[in-house]
């Protein structure tokens, strides 16, 4: 099962729209080359009103959570589902100061049972396993904070109720 984890867009549906195309394998791909699709589509957050967009326009199960900027959703601030056996943990991650590090959405992850937790706000792409949970904050495409300053999203593959791979993808912000 591959998920493609994003957060942070800001209603910036354009780089929404290139993500797909990157993962989709409508922007370059060669005949016989990897498959790019995904399974499930996460969100952590700042969507800010696009989220039925993404729902429409990904045409797989759309699982997101709320973030700082979202003032008109009903989707919750976090929340538990289970993917090919694996618990994840969702937060947008200002209510577990993001900003400060992993530790506040470690322990709610850890709290919740979850094997993986996913988290955005800092608009800093992180993936790492501390004690025992894979932790996975996909950046932003939007604004993105890190150093060189590169929009990025994750995608995660899990096989059998474990992660088989993860990876932080880059790409160019440039219009279609």
């Amino acid at each position: 099962m591959k998920i493609l984890i994003i957060g942070d867009t800001h209603a910036q549906d354009d780089l929404f729209l290139k993500i797909l195309a990157i993962e989709r394998g409508k922007m370059g791909s060669e005949e016989g080359s990897e498959d790019r699709s995904f399974d499930v589509l996460l969100h952590t957050g700042d969507f800010e009103g696009s989220e039925l967009v993404y729902r429409e326009l990904s045409g797989v199960p759309f699982y997101y959570v709320a973030g700082n900027n979202d003032f008109f959703t009903d989707a919750p601030y976090e929340r538990v589902i289970e993917l090919d056996s694996c618990r994840i943990f969702m937060a947008h991650g200002h209510r577990h100061n993001a900003f400060e590090g992993t530790d506040g959405i470690l322990k709610a992850a850890a709290a919740k049972k979850a094997q993986i937790a996913v988290y955005g706000h800092s608009h800093s792409p992180v993936a790492e396993y501390r004690s025992g949970i894979l932790i996975l904050n996909p950046g932003s495409p939007a604004w993105p904070r890190q150093d060189g300053n590169m929009p990025s999203y994750i995608l995660l593959e899990l096989e059998n109720g474990k992660v088989k791979s993860f990876e932080i993808r880059y790409f160019d912000s440039d219009p279609l």
